[in-house]
């Protein structure tokens, strides 16, 4: 159920019965040559909204943008900065809190957000003791990684990998865009980096994957994975006392 797309009354009765919010975030960011700059928030977004409808839970609208400052020499990327995600993600969540909602399940599709959402979390939490927070990266999922392991093997890669170009061709098919086969160049082992070092580093985009091997196919397996996987998280967290 999409917050966007209904009105106060409605959501005030849901409150009656249950103070559960899924929250997705993204960023918009290059995905190398051939994967879309949006593909973490429109991953992220899909998957709440399908668990969204099948657990009746209302889904906030998207967090579109993220922490990708290491992208910015690519065109069509933006961000932004650490403190900003984290006063944003506070804000938003006291305001929610306020009108009556106390559990904020969040669904993440960057990894540039997960450091600064958990130092929002602490800060949240810090002065609103009846709020739960609970976070899925959707690609980090164990469930997820292993059926990625056995479709890619060791090129799935860092960024822009196999696997979420894959989720997007099964979201988007329309979007479909092949590459030629070639593994990118593996990651150095420096962290972080800035703009122009990353760009020199993977020229591209992509970080140590090959992602001539995605097909739609195997994009909606793995979106299915995470579905069933989040779905379950989701349905234990509003139900834990």
């Amino acid at each position: 159920m999409e917050l966007a797309k209904t009105n106060w009354p409605a959501v005030e009765q849901y409150l009656t019965d249950s103070t559960l919010l899924i929250l997705p975030i993204g960023s918009v960011e290059q995905h190398g040559p051939n994967g879309l700059i949006g593909t973490d928030h429109l991953v992220s977004e899909a998957l709440a909204r399908d668990i969204g409808k099948d657990l009746n839970v209302f889904v906030a609208p998207t967090l579109a943008y993220g922490m990708s400052h290491h992208h910015l020499a690519f065109p069509g990327s933006t961000s932004v900065s650490p403190r900003t995600l984290i006063l944003l993600v506070n804000e938003i969540l006291s305001g929610f809190y306020r009108n009556g909602f106390r559990r904020f399940f969040f669904i993440n599709g960057h990894g540039g957000n997960d450091s600064s959402l958990k130092a929002a979390f602490s800060e949240f939490l810090l002065d609103h003791s009846k709020a739960r927070t609970s976070l899925a990266n959707w690609w980090l999922l164990p469930e997820v990684m292993e059926q990625e392991k056995a479709y890619f093997g060791g090129v799935n890669g860092y960024h822009a990998t196999c696997g979420e170009v894959a989720v997007t061709w099964h979201l988007f098919p329309d979007r479909e865009t092949p590459i030629p086969p070639g593994q990118a160049p593996d990651p150095h082992h420096e962290w972080p980096l800035g703009p122009e070092r990353f760009r020199a580093l993977y020229p591209d985009g992509r970080m140590g994957s090959d992602p001539s091997l995605s097909t739609g196919e195997k994009g909606r397996v793995l979106y299915e994975i995470a579905f069933r996987v989040i779905r379950d998280k989701v349905r234990e967290f509003g139900s834990a006392p």
